[in-house]
């Protein structure tokens, strides 16, 4: 269900909220003031409205959309003459006067989304004056992550290791990459000279000081627990579009500045929020915590990079969601001239890339992600680019073992090719070229599910005009493919 375009102002915006009149906002002295008073009425509406309370969902979305496309004006500043109240004078409700926003279009943006947070979420929302909590990325590289200054003096060793770790990455899947890769490799042993920085650039989430009226207390976004009330908003964990899409309508109520990240550092913070071993309450967390969160971070990339190093050499050690037709780490990755790879740097640019499911056969990472670092630094060792979700701008989605079905899904209406990790290795090797990939059969989702999964190797493969896996499925019934 959504609301039809209606021609909506925002005079009508204001009036959703019970506010006609402009003399509401004299006593506000700036329009930091003027919407602190416009989230108290939309606080006392959405608690009134709510649906668990007996409330009409049509008036509660409505409501909502409406909050919503002022909050939008606020956050860009682009409130007529610096106050709300220019929408109520009589003049402005002859003229139906307007900012140069779209406003019909950003209320039916807002008005189709369903996502419905318990009545308990509202009410905690309703004791923020200023959002509790802000991310974004870091732009200086010099502050320093509150929970890693706490736990230094015990992992002083943990970390020495992972600045090894972290070259040894590099040096094992970018050695001949570009420049990008190259500062990659040293940012990150610089990162590694002191784990309580928090790097430039990286994502860091910081909680409001009342006393100093500012942000501060920032760290790394790993070390930061997911607070109750920030839980309480998610409709559905379990997918990443919808958390989404809960955490930005939570902008400027619990949290500020996600809508001001770009796609794939806003990923990266819905990736954190979901998971719930980074909850604040989470007992089971806590108790395998106890050597710190930059221990465990260390001890992650220096797992990353025993990885690495055993697909280099083919090792056998089995990985976790590993399938019974597939050895882990058997697939060492390429680069540019090494390998039997293209010795071109740019083959995969403006390419971008999505991908779904895990790569035993690559290794690193942990059980859910499997492979897929690894290959993110190879493909941009070619020039293309790796992103978390579909655009205009999206040219393959690479599936792996058991991948999202509705990812396949997604990039057939989208007209998005589909790939596996052997077709995407014989682009690297010359084996395939665009024009005779896009001529090979689609690939299908059961084809990547449970043992049927083939894996990808670095041996040279002829591409026939059938898929070049399809002769090789095993006997046993496909698992089902999981939701998103």
């Amino acid at each position: 269900f959504w609301i039809a375009m209606t021609n909506k102002t925002l005079t009508s915006c204001l009036g959703d909220l019970d506010i006609t009149d402009g003399t509401v906002f004299d006593a506000c002295a700036n329009t930091d003031e003027e919407f602190k008073l416009i989230k108290k009425n939309w606080r006392k509406k959405v608690l009134a409205e709510h649906p668990d309370k007996g409330g009409d969902p049509d008036k509660f979305r409505t409501t909502n959309a409406s909050f919503e496309v002022l909050r939008d004006l606020y956050q860009q500043s682009k409130v007529k003459d610096g106050t709300y109240s220019s929408y109520l004078s009589e003049s402005a409700k002859a003229e139906a006067a307007e900012s140069d926003i779209d406003i019909d279009e950003l209320f039916t943006k807002y008005s189709k989304n369903t996502n419905v947070p318990s009545w308990d979420f509202y009410e905690e929302a309703a004791e923020e004056d200023v959002p509790g909590y802000k991310v974004e990325t870091a732009r200086s590289g010099r502050a320093k992550c509150t929970v890693c200054k706490k736990n230094s003096g015990k992992v002083a060793i943990a970390d020495s290791a992972a600045a090894e770790a972290s070259t040894a990455i590099v040096a094992s899947t970018a050695s001949r990459s570009s420049s990008r890769a190259k500062k990659s490799a040293s940012s990150a042993v610089v990162k590694q000279n002191d784990t309580t920085v928090i790097g430039l650039g990286e994502v860091r989430v910081g909680s409001f000081d009342k006393m100093a009226g500012s942000y501060g207390r920032w760290h790394h976004l790993e070390c930061w627990r997911v607070p109750k009330k920030v839980q309480n908003g998610l409709t559905d964990p379990s997918d990443e579009e919808s958390c989404l899409r809960d955490l930005l309508s939570m902008e400027e109520v619990l949290l500020t500045g996600l809508a001001a990240m770009d796609e794939e550092d806003q990923m990266t913070f819905v990736r954190h929020v979901i998971n719930s071993d980074h909850w604040a309450g989470n007992r089971k967390r806590k108790a395998g915590a106890a050597s710190g969160p930059s221990k465990a971070k260390s001890a992650k990339v220096a797992s990353k990079a025993e990885s690495a190093s055993k697909a280099a050499k083919g090792g056998k050690k089995k990985s976790a969601g590993s399938t019974a037709n597939v050895v882990p780490g058997s697939y060492s990755i390429l680069a540019p001239g090494l390998g039997g790879a293209v010795d071109d740097e740019s083959i995969l640019k403006g390419k971008t890339f999505v991908m779904t499911g895990i790569f035993p056969e690559v290794g690193g990472g942990d059980e859910n992600s499997i492979g897929v670092e690894n290959l993110k630094s190879m493909i941009e060792s070619f020039g293309g680019k790796v992103t978390t979700r579909f655009s205009k701008n999206t040219s393959f989605l690479l599936a792996g073992n058991n991948p999202v079905a509705k990812r396949f899904t997604d990039a057939r209406a989208k007209s998005i090719e589909i790939i596996n990790l052997v077709r995407l290795n014989g682009l690297l090797k010359g084996q395939l070229t665009f024009d005779r990939l896009g001529k090979l059969e689609a690939l299908d989702s059961e084809e990547f599910m449970g043992d049927a999964y083939q894996p990808a190797t670095n041996a040279s493969v002829a591409f026939g005009d059938a898929k070049p896996a399809a002769a090789k499925r095993g006997a046993k019934k496909p698992a089902a493919a999981k939701k998103e």
